[in-house]
């Protein structure tokens, strides 16, 4: 069996989601409205992966941060969050077929602000323990979905990078070309 994927701390993949976010904005006013889509759907799934990883659930599939999405949202009877997910999820088909408007992705980014803050500030050790306010189905789908998220397989995360593997990741945010020497001005030491 192969070694399971290693995961970056939650705060990380927070880090990723804002950087998004703001990347979506700017591709935004540049008028790239597929890139645009396809950042505010970057982030939103880092959004999730820092909410799974602090649950220490799968989070290395499309189906595990829509599961995730729908298991929150049912738990908390939050059909805002799932309703927010859902338009995002169509800007990630937008990337692949190029059909929404402006106005759709400003509503995108609205979107993606509210459940990447909502998401960052559920707290997770309130879960409700009981599912009697959900039907017989609803429980059965929410069983099915934490079966799937906590499922140990060789895709499921394994411990949290940390110290020299966490400093050996690429920087959230690139240089900007003013913190690059140009080629050609470096300076020799005298």
């Amino acid at each position: 069996m192969t070694q399971p994927l290693r995961a970056s701390p939650p705060e990380r993949y927070q880090a990723i989601s804002q950087h998004l976010l703001e990347q979506a904005q700017a591709e935004l006013a540049k008028g790239d409205l597929i890139q645009s889509s396809e950042k505010l759907w970057g982030a939103t799934a880092h959004a999730v992966k820092a909410l799974c990883q602090q649950m220490g659930w799968n989070h290395h599939a499309h189906i595990h941060i829509r599961d995730t999405v729908n298991y929150i949202a049912s738990e908390l009877a939050r059909n805002d969050l799932r309703n927010a997910f859902i338009y995002l999820e169509a800007l990630h088909i937008n990337y692949y077929e190029h059909q929404h408007r402006t106005d759709e992705i400003r509503t995108g980014i609205d979107n993606a602000t509210f459940l990447t803050r909502e998401l960052a500030a559920i707290p997770l050790s309130q879960l409700p323990s009981s599912r009697e306010h959900l039907s017989a189905t609803e429980r059965q789908d929410q069983e099915r979905r934490l079966r799937m998220l906590t499922r140990k397989t060789q895709f499921s995360h394994g411990p949290q990078l940390e110290g020299d593997d966490l400093d050996n990741l690429p920087p959230i945010k690139p240089a900007t070309p003013e913190q690059k020497p140009t080629p050609g001005t470096e300076t020799t030491p005298q």
